[in-house]
């Protein structure tokens, strides 16, 4: 009803004619006559004859150019703009300036141009009151202005929704043969009966009107012409009646025969679309045949034709009918010849749109297979389309056809770029595929997925898909590197990632790939701060299957052990439990023992021992194993502090504390009080005995200790005789050893003490001899000095019989070399005296054959005495033996014997001894302190070498600890148990 909305419009023109009857003027003309105008009357006075008709003519040309100017602005905005206004209001003043000052018959024609200028103004009640001005007293008007008064009232009505008075008016006005545009009037009574609900009066009135050519004519200057709008407009609004109650095929007919030839197309296609659209789907139907049949129908109008009779049949509920008319649509299009320069493959392409996606609204709640063949055909036809393929592929999930859901998703990915839509018809065909419960279509969905959208936001997700339906066809190897990749990245979501790591390592472990597992889970570890602990002991499991494994296997080569030990001492535990840890550890000693890597087996006790879930029994036997391996590097002070931690339950007290005691002896630290609880504890026998002995020679006052234990060592001759010369070899007191000489006075130790006191004093004697001069000088110095020589010389034969009381081979060898020495030097200082003066030559010789014959004696002493010092050097055996025991005393000895030596050296100038000794006192420097120790370093690295053991043992035998020697001989004996 367009023509209503606007029909003061067409009044208005007729209005504005009734002052205005010259030839119309272009805008310019127009407005230069307004202009020209305006400045005339401006110049004129209101009392001049002319100055009325003027204001009028001006009003008449400002109200037509209002009514361009409102078209012109209708056509380009839509609604009227400020210059139509303007002018409208200046005609408006113009026209109420001059009302008084005209004919009646001049001030009807203002009336009504005043009541339409109102109208336009939007002040329709003016409009109104002029118009009900001119119908109550029409004497006063012409009839023609009264006629158009009384329809233009009657527009204002019908606007206003006043239908029956609108009606009323307009069927007066009809009454009137003059009446003009009675086709117009005759359409509006149509209008107010459809909306008074006289449905079939208006039917009849537009049947008739439209049945009728001379009432659809217009105003032309060749007179009353042939409308063909109008006349479309009337069978368009028709149609929309027909619709508005059950169409009937007569109706169809009349409608056809009723509608202009030149727009039938058109309005058969909208009459359709009426029926359609107030749910008469068959009459729409019909009408779509009938409208198909023209020939003349371009490939565009049969597409959209056929495109709302599928629709119209699908809404009838003829499903299969529906769809072969959107087939035959789809034929069409495919069969039209379209260029990319005008659109039409476009719009014909939204025309299919349109039907599929109503179609599918239509079944919104519940769509059915019709639906989903109207989707495949579309898409068939227009596979670029990907939203509307993934659509249908909805509506194919919905209907559980998960093949041609898979399909249609496929169709959507093929035919896009969009990033948008490819990951929705990519996600989309791995769901259809993932419903079809195919590995083969699944995996093949996913690989696509990741090969057309590698970096898509679903590419995670995916990934983890495939590599799911990798592990379910049992595709470890595969699968297990799949979950890693997504494990490890860290731009994929943490709980995918963490899923992900699980199933890596469950794929390996189906494998049995415990060294993969191990390496993996602490790469897991490394990327899952939060779940490391659980990561490192799955890598920790993984390594024990391992350890396990090559440690029982009877191939492993000492190689494959030292690498996984290496392993096994990478390992971090830090968040293992205490249970963990002790399996490791154990694992780790066994490895150790196995490579022979001490060092390790010390670390794996401790690490053990540091854990509180070690049982009471495993705790003493790894503390017992860290002990061993302690002797065996001659850590005697760490072995000893083990051992102070151990229980020794299978011992008793006495033994124990003589185990604590050796080892803290062995160490070199004061073991008195283990080996005093020892005894305490009751340990009698030989090894109480050696205990006693022990604590004597290593006592601080080793007489006091001596003391206390002699009672018991009395038994045991040799342990005492051995503890009183080393109390003796300390001290170099004899007072010191005096009380015990009684119970050793019949052994070695004794004479040898004894002979000790007799070398500083003869050799104090020897050297009171030798400084001992003879004076000839006087008589009497001669004789006080001869007298004194021979005093010593006879302590010189004294000395030398105590030494052969001594029976002692460097003591008789010093005092005779004494009396040789000392009686040869009197010889010759007798022989030397001078002769006293005054005498005579024979007195002389006689003085002098007495010297020969006093002398005589000390020489015939010298000379046996040299026989003797001869017979005592060449007695090899017995300095061999002094030398023997030199080299292998106790350290405490060794100076004893070693002064001894020194001793026989000074003397044995000229008895081809001398060489022998210095070499003996050369090498009896022996070994030294630092060679002792080094020997043993190469001992606690090279613990089996028997070698480097024996020579150890001999070097503690000579200037070692007293107890090494026993020690090391134990270990040459278990060694040589075990090679057996």
């Amino acid at each position: 009803m367009k023509n209503l909305t606007n029909s003061f419009l067409s009044i208005l023109i007729v209005a504005t004619a009734l002052h205005a009857k010259a030839v119309p003027m272009d805008p310019e003309t127009q407005t230069s006559v307004i202009d020209r105008l305006e400045r005339v009357i401006s110049q004129m006075s209101n009392k001049e004859p002319s100055w009325v008709a003027s204001n009028l003519r001006l009003a008449d040309l400002l109200a037509e150019r209002a009514r361009l100017r409102f078209m012109s602005e209708i056509e380009k905005t839509g609604k009227g703009g400020a210059g139509s206004e303007a002018d409208r209001k200046k005609a408006t003043d113009l026209y109420e300036s001059v009302q008084n000052r005209v004919s009646a018959q001049e001030q009807g024609r203002i009336l009504f141009q005043l009541a339409h200028l109102y109208e336009g103004s939007g002040n329709r009640k003016k409009s109104l009151d002029l118009f009900n001005k001119i119908l109550k007293t029409p004497a006063k008007y012409e009839s023609f202005l009264v006629l158009k008064a009384r329809t233009g009232l009657a527009d204002i009505q019908f606007q206003e929704g006043k239908f029956k008075a609108a009606q009323d008016n307009y069927e007066v006005a009809m009454k009137d043969s003059k009446l003009e545009n009675r086709g117009l009037v005759m359409y509006r009574v149509a209008w107010c009966q459809f909306n008074r609900n006289k449905l079939s009066d208006g039917i009849k009135t537009l049947e008739k009107l439209a049945g009728t050519p001379s009432l659809l004519t217009k105003d032309s200057t060749k007179g009353q012409v042939y409308d063909s709008g109008f006349h479309g407009d009337v069978v368009r609004d028709l149609a929309t009646f027909y619709s508005r109650r059950s169409i009937g095929k007569s109706d169809i007919n009349q409608f056809r025969d009723l509608a202009p030839t030149d727009q039938m197309q058109e309005l058969l296609l909208f009459f359709s679309g009426e029926a359609d659209r107030l749910g008469q789907k068959q009459a729409a139907y019909d009408i779509l045949k009938i409208y198909i049949e023209d020939p003349k129908l371009s490939t565009e109008e049969k597409l959209e034709a056929y495109v709302r009779m599928a629709q119209a049949r699908y809404d009838m509920g003829r499903s299969n009918d529906s769809n072969e008319d959107f087939a035959l649509a789809a034929m069409t299009f495919k069969q039209a010849k379209c260029s990319s320069k005008d659109n039409k493959c476009d719009e014909l392409q939204k025309r299919m749109k349109r039907y599929v996606t109503e179609l599918h609204r239509s079944k919104k709640v519940k769509p059915d297979v019709a639906v989903l063949k109207a989707y495949f055909i579309y898409v068939q036809t227009f596979p670029q389309d990907a939203e509307t393929a993934i659509l249908g592929a909805q509506v194919a999930l919905d209907l559980k056809n998960y093949p041609m859901a898979g399909s249609l998703y496929r169709s959507a990915s093929n035919g896009t770029q969009d990033a948008k839509f490819l990951e929705i018809a990519l996600m989309g065909e791995i769901e259809a595929a993932e419903l079809q419960k195919t590995a083969k279509v699944r995996e093949e969905a996913y690989l696509r997925y990741l090969k057309v959208l590698p970096n898509g936001k679903s590419r995670h997700e995916v990934r983890y898909q495939y590599a799911q339906v990798t592990y379910e066809q049992q595709k470890h190897a595969e699968a297990a590197a799949l979950f890693k990749e997504i494990a490890l990245d860290t731009s994929a979501p943490a709980a995918l990632r963490r899923k992900s790591a699980d199933l890596s390592l469950d794929s390996l472990a189906i494998q049995h790939r415990d060294s993969d597992i191990e390496l993996w889970a602490l790469e897991f570890a490394q990327a899952f701060p939060k779940d490391r602990a659980e990561f490192q002991k799955i890598s920790r499991k993984a390594l024990m299957n391992q350890v396990a494994k090559t440690a029982n296997s009877k191939d492993s080569s000492n190689w494959e052990m030292k690498k996984a030990l290496d392993k096994m001492l990478a390992t971090n535990l830090s968040t293992a439990t205490s249970q963990e840890k002790v399996l490791h550890y154990k694992n780790q000693e066994v490895l150790a023992r196995k490579t022979g890597n001490e060092l390790v087996v010390l670390s794996s006790l401790n690490g053990l021992l540091a854990e509180k879930t070690l049982s009471a029994s495993e705790r003493e036997e790894a503390l017992a194993r860290k002990v061993g391996l302690y002797e065996t590097r001659l850590d005697f002070r760490s072995a000893y502090n083990t051992a102070t931690q151990m229980k020794f339950a299978s011992l008793s007290k006495a033994e124990r504390e003589l185990k604590l005691g050796t080892l803290a002896d062995l160490a070199e630290m004061n073991a008195n009080r283990h080996y005093q609880a020892a005894l305490n504890a009751g340990l009698k026998g030989t090894a109480g005995a050696s205990l006693r002995s022990r604590m004597v020679l290593s006592s601080k006052n080793p007489a006091a200790e001596l003391k206390k234990h002699q009672n018991e060592l009395r038994k045991y001759p040799n342990l005492m005789a051995e503890a009183v010369l080393v109390i003796f070899a300390k001290t170099k007191s004899e007072n010191a050893v005096k009380p015990f000489m009684g119970s050793i006075s019949r052994t070695a130790e004794a004479r040898f003490i004894n002979k000790q006191s007799f070398y500083p004093t003869h050799q104090s004697l020897a050297r009171r001899l030798a400084n001992q001069r003879l004076n000839g000088s006087s008589q009497a110095l001669m004789k006080r000095t001869i007298d004194q020589r021979m005093k010593l010389l006879a302590e010189a034969d004294s000395s030398l019989v105590q030494a052969v009381r001594l029976n002692d081979y460097t003591a008789q060898i010093m005092t005779l070399s004494t009396v040789e020495k000392e009686n040869e030097r009197m010889v010759q200082d007798l022989l030397s005296l001078p002769v006293p003066p005054r005498l005579s030559a024979a007195q002389k010789a006689q003085y002098t054959s007495l010297l020969e014959q006093q002398s005589r004696p000390f020489a015939q002493k010298a000379q046996v005495s040299r026989q003797k010092l001869l017979e005592f050097w060449s007695n090899d055996r017995a300095l061999s033996s002094l030398i023997s025991e030199y080299e292998n005393a106790r350290n405490e000895v060794k100076p004893l014997l070693r002064n001894e030596l020194r001793l026989l050296s000074e003397f044995s100038s000229g008895s081809g001894q001398n060489s022998r000794l210095k070499s003996a006192l050369s090498e009896g420097d022996g070994p030294s302190r630092k060679e002792l120790l080094a020997l043993r370093q190469e001992v606690s690295r090279n613990p089996r070498d028997v070698r480097s053991i024996q020579k150890l043992r001999d070097l503690e035998t000579k200037i070692g600890h007293p107890l090494m020697a026993t020690y090391l001989d134990g270990r040459l004996n278990q060694i040589k148990k075990e090679e057996i």
